[in-house]
């Protein structure tokens, strides 16, 4: 599992959380009921998973690149020794594919129960990536 969440900069996505929840909030003046929360924090999870898989997916040759001019070993919120697991053939193409696939299918269930709108939206960012 550690390999996928690499794949997907999990540490990053849950830190990128915490602003569309709080502005949510903001907007709202009160708490949603629970849940509607939780299918919110769910949903998202699952974009942002399957939306950075995707990043790595698409960027896999331009990754490639960055490990043979060698990656800068500064810090970075998704530093790891898993960084970019596909390049580093840590994690196979096909299951990362796989796991977008997943995530992407779970974010656009959660987006239409949220909204219906919301679909078009995560739709527009896949293909934009």
């Amino acid at each position: 599992m550690k390999r996928f969440f690499a794949l997907s900069r999990t540490t990053h996505g849950v830190l990128d959380l915490a602003t569309p929840g709080f502005v949510a909030l903001l907007w709202l003046g009160d708490f949603p009921q629970w849940q509607t929360i939780l299918l919110s924090i769910f949903t998202a999870f699952a974009a942002y998973t399957a939306i950075y898989a995707l990043n790595d997916l698409v960027g896999i040759a331009v990754d490639k690149e960055k490990f043979r001019g060698g990656i800068n070993a500064g810090y970075s919120v998704e530093a790891s020794d898993m960084r970019y697991p596909l390049a580093q053939e840590i994690l196979s193409y096909r299951s990362g594919w796989l796991w977008f696939a997943g995530w992407f299918i779970a974010a656009l269930i959660g987006s239409y129960l949220l909204n219906p709108a919301i679909v078009v939206i995560l739709v527009a960012a896949a293909i934009l990536k």
